[in-house]
């Protein structure tokens, strides 16, 4: 079932039917609601309508690329409302440790950044009601209150940027490091020095080491 985006305004007090019916499926997918599953599931909603797209999971489903700067809860709420797949390679990953996301519509071109700040959470007290506990399963839920509801202006930044677009990694291409002879799909290699390489080799640094 593809996702339906209205243009309507997120009113505080009110939750948008299209957003719970989102949180639903996020929550599902990520195993618990939390502040960072209603975050990325707003930032995927918001940024679908920004650029245009409205059927993200048929007729347009080749028609937009996501940049995601967290790997934490966000990521998988972006994933499921927009149905980019890292493995789809229309979900690009930048290990930047920032609750950001850009969203592009390859087609027309438009690209928008979305950037949850810290000063959000300066919010939260205007828009919850009720007793909460004080320990932590009572501030998440706190959390998630208020940001179902805060207004786009009070939970997020947009602005319109420019992407540069990587090169057409879904045609089938791999080179050998000719360094040290392993393979290397999609456009990953690096020229030093005249020679193909890897980036371990090439770039002369690595996450593992030789036991």
């Amino acid at each position: 079932m593809g996702v339906i985006l209205g243009h309507r305004k997120f009113k505080t007090g009110t939750v948008d039917s299209t957003l719970e019916y989102n949180i639903e499926k996020t929550t599902a997918f990520h195993g618990h609601l939390c502040p960072g599953t209603v975050i990325g599931t707003r930032m995927g909603l918001v940024g679908m309508r920004e650029i245009g797209i409205t059927d993200p999971t048929g007729s347009q489903r080749k028609d937009m690329m996501v940049f995601i700067e967290t790997d934490r809860c966000p990521v998988d709420a972006i994933s499921i409302v927009t149905g980019c797949r890292i493995s789809r390679k229309n979900l690009k990953f930048l290990d930047w440790g920032k609750v950001a996301a850009t969203f592009v519509n390859l087609k027309s071109g438009k690209a928008i950044r979305i950037l949850c700040p810290d000063s959000s959470k300066d919010h939260i007290n205007k828009y919850v009601k009720g007793e909460y506990s004080n320990d932590k399963d009572g501030k998440t839920a706190r959390e998630v209150a208020a940001y179902k509801i805060m207004p786009e202006n009070e939970i997020f930044i947009i602005q319109e940027v420019k992407v540069d677009l990587p090169v057409n990694d879904k045609e089938k291409f791999k080179v050998k490091c000719e360094v040290c002879g392993e393979t290397v799909n999609n456009h990953r290699e690096i020229v030093k020095d005249g020679k193909i390489m890897c980036k371990s080799c090439g770039e002369g640094k690595s996450y593992y080491y030789a036991g």
